[in-house]
């Protein structure tokens, strides 16, 4: 069942029930599996729900398909994959297990094709369909699998980026990936053995954080001064400046370096009595300065 509501009233503003448009004989779900009152039988399994113009399109994992319905009068308008598609689906067209059903950008349709469990295919994949409403074929465009076969009996999504990238995030498999368009592996991590995700998503994000940069320093090896610059969470400096002088109400510019990575060290054959950092952005401007510290 899928429900929209009035947040401000919690009244439902449309309801929808798979018993009342899909055949239970559609389902792919062993009926031995559930079947009381503390364990039904799972014969649906909604797990998307998006909207495209002019429709809902609901996601059914249990009946390996996904369905076009009026958001009006919430008959199904047609049923991409399983038993009764209204597709004549192309070679490695067909999902199983799916998660995560969308309109993409381009006007294709894309599953994140879990393939189990039980198992249907040799791994997990992503999928991307041509759909002809005239012609009434689906026929597969792309797919997308990780180099480690990886067989997600769970979860998972698929995200399209601008600039035609893809990011995968392979569900009950702890990793995440991302794809360039044809199909070419550009970036892959991995969470710790134990944990999944539902969704991974990736947005532009700057981290800017509310506490100054940090400055720690020491004797060099052969004189002078090495000081070491940090600010944790900062994703926006490009350079450090290193500040001196005699007071710390009086500093001016001694030298700047290029930021490298988390902690950048920056050598001087100044003695002065302190010194500060300031993080500089791409075009020179000051993101935060330090605390002084006495050399």
């Amino acid at each position: 069942m899928i429900q929209e509501i009035d947040l401000k009233t919690g009244l439902v503003r449309f309801e929808w029930h798979s018993l009342d448009h899909v055949p239970l004989a559609n389902s792919y779900m062993p009926i031995g599996h559930g079947g009381t009152p503390t364990s039904p039988w799972d014969w649906f399994h909604i797990n998307a729900v998006s909207e495209p113009p002019g429709m809902l399109l609901i996601d059914s994992r249990n009946t390996w398909a996904a369905y076009s319905v009026d958001p009006i009068g919430g008959q199904v308008l047609w049923t991409l994959g399983g038993k009764h598609s209204s597709f004549k689906m192309g070679s490695g067209a067909s999902p199983a297990w799916q998660h995560d059903v969308r309109e993409d950008p381009s006007g294709t349709f894309s599953f994140f094709d879990n393939g189990g469990t039980p198992k249907v295919h040799s791994q997990s994949r992503v999928i991307v369909l041509a759909l002809d409403t005239h012609k009434m074929t689906a026929n597969l465009l792309s797919s997308f699998t990780h180099a480690k076969p990886l067989l997600a009996p769970s979860q998972g999504d698929f995200q399209p980026l601008m600039g035609g990238n893809w990011f995968v995030g392979w569900g009950q498999e702890p990793y995440f990936s991302e794809f360039a368009p044809e199909g070419s592996l550009l970036f892959d991590a991995h969470l710790p053995s134990l944990y999944q995700s539902y969704t991974v998503l990736k947005f532009p994000w700057t981290g800017s954080p509310p506490q100054p940069p940090r400055l720690v320093v020491k004797t060099g090896a052969h004189g002078g001064l090495v000081a070491y610059a940090s600010w944790n969470g900062a994703t926006a400096v490009v350079q450090w400046r290193l500040l001196s002088g005699s007071s710390s109400r009086a500093l001016a510019p001694l030298v700047t370096v290029a930021r490298s990575g988390f902690e950048t060290e920056i050598t001087t054959s100044a003695t002065p009595d302190y010194l500060a950092v300031q993080a500089l952005g791409a075009q020179g401007e000051v993101l935060g300065t330090s605390v002084s510290a006495r050399s």
